[in-house]
C-alpha cells in the first residue's frame, strides 16, 4: 500500500510539473486564436481514426485469443477495450488493465487467466508496430537538412535497439509457447522454493499465460496480428497528420510517426488520471523540436489530448453503465489476480498514438 502511495504522488508530481512547464508564458490571445482558426473538419477525421483505432484492438485482440477454443465476438472485445481505456482514463492504478479482462472474460467465457495473458502478446504486438512506425518514419522523412539529417541519424539508433529488443521479447514468448513442458518444469522449480500456498497461485499464472501465448504455434494467427498490428499504428499516425492538416502544419507524414512514437512512450510515465501534463508537455516539445511556434504546439497538444481521451472515454463510460461494473467489483476482481497484469494501457492506451 504505501508502495502505491508513493507512486500515485510521483505520478501527480510530475503533471503538476508537466502542466505548470506548459503553461508557461502562454499567450492566451494567441492560443484563442490558434485554436479558433483550428479546421473542424480534420479534427473530427482525426477523432473517428483514433476511435476506430480500438476496433482494430479488439481484432487483433480475436486473434490473440483464438487458440483457446472459443470463438470471440469482436464487439464484445470492443466493449472491454473502450471500458479498459476510459477506466485508465478516469481513475488512478490503471484499474483499466483489471477491467478490460474481467469484462472480456466475462462476455467470452474464457478463464480471466488465459485472457490476462494474451495481454502479454498484445505488449509484444505493440512493439513490433512501433519498431514498424520507427523505421518507417526512418525511410519516408526527407534528409536534407542538418538539423532533420541528425534527427534521422539518431532515430535510426534508436529504432535499432528497439528492434533489437523487441525480437528478443518475441523470441522469449515464443519460445515458452512452444517449449511448454521444458518451460514449465524450469518455472515449477522455481515456484517450488517458495511455500506451496505461494507457489501454486503463480503456476496457476504461467499455465494461463502459456495458453495465451498459445497463438505463436499458429502461423496464420502471426501474420494476421502482425498485419493488424502495424495497421494499428499508420492509422495512429494518420490520425495525426489529419491534425496538421487541421493546423495548417507544413509537416511530412514521417513527423507524425514521430509524433506517434513519442507519445506511445510518453504514456507509460507515471501521471495523474486522464493524462493531463506529461502528455501535452510531450506533445508540445516535439512540436517544438518541428519548428513550430509556441501558440502553435500548445493548441496542437490541446487539441490531440481533446480527440484522444474524451470520444474514447465517453463511449467506455457509456459501455460501463451498460456492463454494470463498479470500482468496488474492479477491486475485488485485481485482488483475484495472482500478479499485476502484465503490460500498460495503449492508447494511448498507447496505444499507438
Amino acid at each position: 500500500m504505501r508502495g502505491k502511495i508513493l507512486w500515485f504522488a510521483v505520478a501527480i508530481a510530475l503533471s503538476i510539473a508537466a502542466i505548470a512547464w506548459f503553461l508557461w508564458g502562454v499567450d492566451w490571445q494567441l492560443l484563442g486564436d490558434e485554436l479558433a482558426s483550428v479546421r473542424v473538419g480534420w479534427v473530427a477525421l482525426a477523432a473517428g481514426l483514433l476511435l476506430g483505432e480500438f476496433a482494430i484492438r479488439a481484432l487483433r485482440w480475436k486473434v490473440l485469443l483464438r487458440p483457446l477454443g472459443r470463438n470471440a465476438r469482436v464487439i464484445d472485445l470492443w466493449a472491454a477495450q473502450v471500458i479498459g481505456a476510459a477506466v485508465n482514463t478516469v481513475l488512478p492504478a490503471r484499474l483499466g488493465e483489471v477491467a478490460k479482462p474481467v469484462v472480456a472474460a466475462r462476455r467470452t467465457g474464457h478463464p480471466i487467466v488465459a485472457v490476462v495473458a494474451t495481454s502479454v502478446m498484445e505488449r509484444v504486438y505493440d512493439l513490433f508496430g512501433l519498431v514498424t512506425i520507427l523505421l518507417l518514419m526512418v525511410v519516408v522523412l526527407p534528409a536534407e537538412g542538418s538539423a532533420e539529417g541528425e534527427l534521422v541519424t539518431r532515430l535510426k539508433l534508436y529504432g535499432g535497439l528497439a528492434g533489437a529488443a523487441a525480437i528478443v521479447a518475441m523470441s522469449i514468448f515464443f519460445f515458452l509457447a512452444t517449449r511448454k513442458v521444458a518451460a514449465r518444469g524450469i518455472f515449477e522449480r522455481i515456484v517450488g522454493l517458495a511455500p506451496a500456498p505461494v507457489g501454486r497461485p503463480f503456476l496457476s499464472l504461467f499455465d494461463g499465460f502459456v495458453a495465451g501465448l498459445g497463438n505463436a504455434r499458429d502461423a496464420r494467427g502471426l501474420w494476421q496480428a502482425g498485419l493488424l498490428s502495424i495497421w494499428m499504428w499508420a492509422n495512429g499516425a494518420l490520425a495525426i497528420f489529419m491534425l496538421f492538416k487541421a493546423f495548417d502544419m507544413d509537416l511530412p507524414f514521417g513527423a507524425a510517426c514521430f509524433v506517434a512514437v513519442a507519445i506511445a512512450l510518453a504514456v507509460v510515465v507515471p501521471q495523474a488520471p486522464g493524462f493531463i501534463g506529461v502528455f501535452h508537455a510531450v506533445i508540445l516539445k516535439t512540436m517544438m523540436l518541428w519548428g513550430q511556434p509556441l501558440a502553435a504546439g500548445q493548441g496542437f497538444a490541446l487539441i490531440f489530448w481533446a480527440v484522444s481521451f474524451v470520444p474514447v472515454t465517453a463511449v467506455g463510460l457509456l459501455a460501463i453503465w451498460r456492463e454494470g461494473l463498479s470500482l468496488s467489483s474492479l477491486r475485488e476482481a485485481r485482488a483475484q489476480f495472482p500478479s499485476e497484469p502484465p503490460g500498460a494501457p495503449p492508447h494511448v492506451e498507447p496505444r499507438s498514438t
